[in-house]
């Protein structure tokens, strides 16, 4: 199974000025015992191989040549595809489907990590017994009229997930979604490119009310982080470093 990574955001909400992409911003991490600094995004690619990803797409910019030699020289099977304009997280995705041959694939915004390995190693593997349905990570926000959120029934152990919406005033629960999914290979034909700033949830809700099962998994919200935001840079480190201490 491959993934897909976006990374084609100009950073502006990160504080950055075009000089180096929010992506790359380093984040500690642990490397054959050793505590290290890696780029975000390097250390979300690191995680997904150990889940057994097989493959990735990254997103990029095409002027952002730093990003992209990176990656090449840190990873094998790696595919880019090229946001030219910035018209929003679900057409960066779209320009990821030349390359994912109608499967199923994994998506992580390349800003963003799940701390605990065994979280992404379930993912990965549900995604993959599960070739017919979605994968949701969600987790509680005080504040959900900031994000996307999901309406859920209980299904066992996990949720299910019945309806999401975005940045809505009345949102249907305070469970937000990551940007952290396992998609089954139908969603890229949910995602309307016609918009100027194109959305992933509409899509994803859309393809919800088609029939197609949608798993919610519940995480603690400290172990999602995002460099997206500045003034959260500081404490993204301090926790971080915590986690491989």
């Amino acid at each position: 199974m491959k993934a897909v990574i976006t990374a084609a955001g100009l950073g502006t909400r990160s504080g950055l000025d075009g000089k180096l992409r929010k992506e790359m911003l380093p984040v500690y991490d642990r490397r054959g015992g050793e505590l290290v600094l890696r780029p975000m995004i390097d250390c979300i690619m690191h995680r997904l191989e150990n889940a057994g990803i097989n493959g990735f797409v990254v997103v990029v910019d095409p002027e952002d040549k730093y990003t992209k030699e990176y990656i090449e020289n840190e990873f094998d099977e790696v595919d880019f595809a090229y946001q030219r304009e910035k018209k929003g997280f679900g057409d960066a995705v779209l320009k990821a489907r030349p390359y994912v041959n109608g499967e199923p694939f994994i998506l992580n915004a390349g800003d963003g990590m799940i701390l605990p390995q065994e979280h992404i190693d379930m993912v990965v593997k549900t995604a993959v017994e599960n070739r017919d349905r979605n994968v949701l990570t969600l987790f509680r926000v005080p504040n959900p009229q900031r994000y996307g959120t999901a309406r859920v029934d209980r299904d066992g152990g996990r949720y299910r997930v019945t309806e999401v919406v975005e940045k809505s005033t009345t949102p249907p629960s305070s469970l937000a979604l990551t940007a952290f999914y396992a998609f089954t290979r139908g969603i890229l034909d949910f995602i309307d490119d016609r918009e100027s700033n194109v959305e992933l949830t509409p899509a994803i809700n859309r393809m919800i009310l088609s029939g197609t099962y949608t798993i919610g998994i519940e995480i603690d919200r400290p172990n999602w982080v995002s460099v997206g935001i500045a003034k959260e840079y500081a404490d993204i480190l301090r926790r971080t470093l915590r986690l491989v201490e």
